[in-house]
């Protein structure tokens, strides 16, 4: 067999698992995304009235930005470095030894959670005094309920780092979907306890909404424990025929894990820590720019820290799911020093990458209005929000995607400073953006410093992979030509099917989303087969939609 020959074969595989990957984890992050969003509707009715709704959301959200930061501490960047050395050590037949440091590394898990947790309820007075919250007392009481799930979540997380080693993405997908169910479940019976059987009041509803979170872990975990059970007995054939392990060999890779955890820690956070910035300085920058009151001030920041978050979060996770199946094939091919497979899956997952996220954000753009009126009360400034924070999402999830591409690459110190230079920038620009543009401003100033980021971070790998700038962007530039038309298509429906279908209510909301994301699919859809398109991100499937399609 020919050298170029063999290539090509090892291209198409590592690409089809890198799609396969990618499906699993983006079914599973946007399924249980798609239920996270959901319970936001009847959530939201159980609260009563539109104003305790807002409030609601608010304490919500003060809650779970500083969680996300304390998971990732307790978590400490394990399941994507467990990912990443697992791949590394199966590339290299060393099965026995990727075991190993799995089975070790639970322990330093399960220490960092209960750390975390404690640290979470500790300050938690703190955290809530230098937040939005109208009502200090509150946030804390919200936060604190988040502190049991930092208990679980660690070791449920490396256990799905272990399983992605594998190239195996179905036991997270399951689990996630399962995670949210058993949360959302939950979080829709307590509330309807809380608020209409026992008239309770606000913060004790959102603080048994948000230690949810806690129930949800302990499903998904079931799960995982399954999964662990059933695949291990499928690998064991690999693990007989694998190197021999030593704890020499383990305990230098566990170092090595931990050496990597920080890096991990601060560039997953990276979006959180945006978050951060604007917890702490949107209170006081808007009390010195405007003249809204406290309550006003907090019902703002929920608005976009809450409303329109979880809702571009949808289209986010698309992208975490693509980083997350790139990670262990992009460090299995650069470990074995197959260069031009690795260049051919940098092009790939920046085609796959701009073929979806590019629609959904558009899209999502487009139709801000109605959809933010089917999961929210009606509000005046809520659509402009989503629609602001739907073009943050590309770039949002470009970081994700080009950050983990990078840390594939081992290169972690690199990454970190340009996520910091793009903080700063964020820190920066925060009060002339909101100066300039009210609360859009905060969302705006978070643009502006991923963009300089998404800079940084695509010249770095293009000078490591050379994976063939021109082709690459020629090809987004036709998927976003294509994207940009379906736009339009899609804002010409809207506002036709406006023209006889009010928005005003949920119901007929619904409709019109509906029918303008079947306008605006079937002719992305059509387009990206008729111009060839699709063919370098579906393959030979693209030619079986053609012949349904009867597209020539």
């Amino acid at each position: 067999m020919s050298t170029d020959r063999k290539i090509n074969e090892e291209n198409e595989t590592t690409n089809n698992k890198m799609v396969q990957g990618t499906f699993w984890m983006t079914f599973g992050s946007i399924f249980s995304r798609l239920i996270g969003a959901l319970y936001i509707i009847p959530w939201n009715a159980l609260m009563g009235s539109t104003d305790a709704a807002n409030t609601a959301n608010a304490l919500y959200s003060i809650g779970y930005t500083p969680y996300q930061l304390f998971l990732s501490i307790g978590i400490a960047g394990f399941p994507a470095a467990m990912s990443k050395q697992v791949a590394q050590y199966n590339a290299k037949n060393q099965y026995r030894t990727g075991i190993d440091i799995f089975k070790k590394s639970m322990f330093f898990m399960i220490l960092t959670g209960a750390v975390s947790a404690a640290l979470m309820y500790g300050l938690a007075p703190m955290i809530a005094e230098n937040s939005p919250a109208a009502s200090p007392e509150d946030g804390a009481l919200v936060i604190r309920a988040l502190a049991p799930a930092l208990l679980l979540v660690p070791g449920m997380s490396l256990m799905r780092g272990f399983f992605q080693g594998y190239q195996d993405m179905v036991p997270s997908a399951i689990s996630q979907v399962f995670e949210q169910i058993g949360r959302v479940v939950y979080l829709l019976g307590a509330t309807y306890i809380v608020m209409q059987l026992l008239d309770g009041n606000i913060a004790t509803a959102v603080a048994h909404s948000t230690f949810a979170a806690f129930i949800g872990a302990i499903v998904a975990t079931i799960i995982l424990l399954f999964y662990y059970k059933k695949k291990m007995a499928e690998y064991q054939p690999l693990i007989a025929n694998s190197e021999p392990s030593s704890n020499i060999q383990t305990t230098a890779a566990i170092k090595s894990m931990l050496q990597e955890s920080i890096p991990f820690i601060l560039i997953g956070s990276g979006i959180t820590f945006a978050k951060l910035i604007d917890q702490v300085t949107f209170k006081p920058m808007m009390e010195n720019l405007t003249s809204y009151s406290g309550k006003e001030i907090e019902d703002l920041f929920g608005l976009f820290s809450f409303n329109a978050d979880k809702l571009i979060m949808i289209i986010v996770s698309l992208a975490v799911g693509m980083a997350t199946a790139a990670v262990p094939l992009i460090a299995a091919e650069f470990t074995k020093g197959n260069f031009r497979v690795l260049q051919s899956q940098v092009r790939e997952i920046i085609q796959l990458f701009a073929f979806i996220m590019l629609p959904a954000s558009l899209g999502m753009m487009i139709v801000s209005e109605p959809i933010y009126n089917v999961f929210y009360p009606l509000h005046p400034v809520g659509p402009t929000l989503l629609a602001v924070s739907a073009m943050m999402s590309i770039v949002l999830g470009l970081f994700t995607i080009l950050g983990s591409i990078l840390q594939s690459l081992s290169r972690h110190k690199t990454m970190i400073s340009y996520l910091l230079v793009g903080l700063a920038v964020k820190a920066l620009m925060q009060y002339p953006m909101l100066a300039l543009f009210d609360t859009a401003g905060a969302l705006v100033a978070t643009t502006i410093g991923f963009i300089v980021t998404v800079l940084l971070s695509g010249r770095k790998v293009y000078q490591l992979t050379h994976f063939g700038l021109v082709d690459t962007m020629k090809k987004t530039g036709k998927i976003l030509a294509v994207a940009l038309f379906m736009a339009a298509c899609a804002f010409i429906a809207l506002k036709a099917s406006m023209l006889v279908i009010p928005i005003d209510r949920k119901l007929t909301a619904l409709v019109v989303v509906a029918i303008v994301a079947a306008v605006g699919g079937f002719v992305y859809l059509f387009l990206t087969l008729k111009l060839r398109i699709a063919d370098d991100i579906l393959g030979a499937k693209a030619n079986g939609l053609r012949r349904k399609m009867r597209i020539k």
